[in-house]
């Protein structure tokens, strides 16, 4: 008898679906979108609902793709999520949401953040959650609701999260996987439990938050009502899974001193893998726990694909065309400031070189090159707690081009392994609901290969180290700018 596994992804902007079967291949994908509200400046706010009403519209649509390719809706074993991480949801003692989720991009408690960190310390935060304190972390936002809504912290309200809000409608309990735990500023990586420390400080006592389980342990059964719902068999079991960088990384095969995952989307995120809990001495990377009880992640997002598309959108398609005999340009991708390895916010794009001769293409170059060096500034800085990484695996639309993989081979000097599987988060939770039985999978393997070519890698290290030395050298200039409240 054949199974299927589900992999879903409650993300940001939509829920998805991957059925997979019991060889790791594909048998169906479904995608449902749904809003975000932002009803003042800095506020993100979901209706908690429309995360289970996309679950179970994406679920049922790729049940009945299965069984109009002759599977039957008895086949479906298991299933298991990847979620958006740190988006805070409080409901009742029965699961119901009693306000709108605040989503992780919601940053409405600066206030709040000011005085924890004035109250602890920013290193506590660090210390004991693997991550800096900011006005987006769910910490702060539980302080904004003591302070601005207390009403929501009624008698048996519960602080929920994506991953264990919908396990509770699911099967009855509110329970989360240890990585998307890990990414929110209540938990302790190192510990790979609450931190009883921050809930302290917090005023929150521990019987409020869901239990905790290990990726790929079997929370229980689907509760009939919900696999009526879903329209699969009885006994399907919900498995633990993971934060979507979590997901996308084991989905891609990413390893303990071995292959980091590079995600390239909006932003681009290296996901490396330690086998030992880790911290990072100028508290600037985020850790979390892996989806093995033996494994930590370091999540470091950067510039991307944001960037690449302002070019597009103020320059015109500016693919195809001629790059000059000029000295190559040095294009620093920090339109919205510095992120990961150093969080420098006050760094600005920069476009540096330009003479006459330089054509639109030497410029579109020149940012997928930044782009390049900014992964290999988050590579060095991921060694030096994890150990040295083998190759670099891109999933996401980067790797299609044919141009991009190999500026990033020659300027990591490593190779980079295009994989090809596109929903790596779906597919990396479909992993985890099929436990065993995906150990011979090969839906996320490489299917192209970019190998640094000498020569080039030359160059790649004369332009890295020029990169490097503009981005120092204008640093004081956006400093100085930033402290006299200048507006770029």
């Amino acid at each position: 008898m054949s199974s299927i596994y589900l992999g879903i992804d409650i993300g940001t902007t939509s829920a998805k679906c991957l059925a997979v079967g019991d060889d790791g291949e594909t048998l169906a994908l479904a995608q449902h979108p749904y809003p975000m509200a932002h009803p003042r400046q800095g506020w993100a706010e979901q209706d908690p609902e429309d995360y289970w009403r996309g679950l179970v519209d994406v679920v049922n649509r790729c049940v009945r793709d299965c069984i109009e390719k002759g599977y039957s809706a008895d086949d479906i074993a298991a299933l298991a999520m990847s979620t958006q991480g740190d988006t805070l949801i409080i409901t009742d003692e029965l699961g119901s949401p009693v306000a709108p989720a605040l989503s992780w991009m919601d940053g409405r408690a600066e206030a709040e953040c000011r005085e924890l960190l004035a109250e602890t310390g920013a290193s506590f935060w660090y210390g004991e959650t693997g991550q800096p304190l900011t006005p987006l972390s769910s910490a702060c936002k539980i302080r904004w609701i003591a302070r601005n809504a207390p009403d929501l912290r009624q008698e048996n309200a519960r602080f929920c999260w994506v991953a264990d809000f919908l396990a509770k409608r699911l099967c009855g309990d509110f329970a989360a996987d240890i990585p998307s735990a890990s990414w929110t500023p209540l938990f302790s990586p190192a510990r790979r439990t609450w931190s009883a420390d921050v809930l302290r400080v917090l005023g929150v006592p521990d019987d409020v938050l869901p239990i905790i389980m290990e990726s790929g342990a079997v929370i229980g059964e689907l509760l009939p009502e919900a696999a009526a719902e879903l329209h699969v068999g009885p006994r399907v079991r919900l498995v633990a899974g993971a934060f979507d960088q979590a997901a996308a990384a084991h989905g891609a095969g990413a390893s303990a001193a071995g292959r980091s995952v590079l995600s390239c989307g909006t932003a681009w995120v290296l996901y490396s893998v330690s086998a030992s809990p880790v911290l990072d001495e100028a508290e600037r990377l985020c850790i979390c726990c892996h989806t093995a009880a033996s494994e930590w992640g370091l999540v470091l997002p950067f510039t991307g694909g944001s960037a690449y598309d302002w070019l597009h959108r103020t320059l015109g398609n500016t693919a195809g065309g001629a790059e000059s005999q000029s000295e190559p340009l040095i294009f620093i991708p920090h339109l919205y400031g510095g992120l990961s390895p150093d969080w420098r916010q006050e760094s600005k794009g920069s476009l540096l070189g330009l003479t006459m001769s330089h054509t639109q293409e030497d410029i579109r170059v020149a940012l997928m090159r930044g782009i390049a060096c900014e992964a290999r500034r988050n590579l060095e800085a991921a060694e030096t707690l994890c150990g040295r990484i083998e190759s670099v695996r891109m999933v996401g639309g980067a790797g299609r081009s044919e141009t991009w993989p190999q500026i990033i081979a020659n300027v990591l000097n490593r190779p980079v392994e295009i994989s090809e599987c596109v929903e790596s988060a779906c597919y990396g939770a479909a992993k985890l609901a099929a436990q065993d039985a995906s150990t011979q999978w090969r839906g996320a393997q490489c299917v192209r290969s970019f190998v640094p070519v000498a020569g080039d890698v030359e160059l790649e290290e004369r332009l890295y180290r020029r990169y490097l030395r503009s981005y120092e050298a204008l640093l004081p200039t956006y400093e100085s700018k930033a402290e006299e409240g200048v507006e770029h």
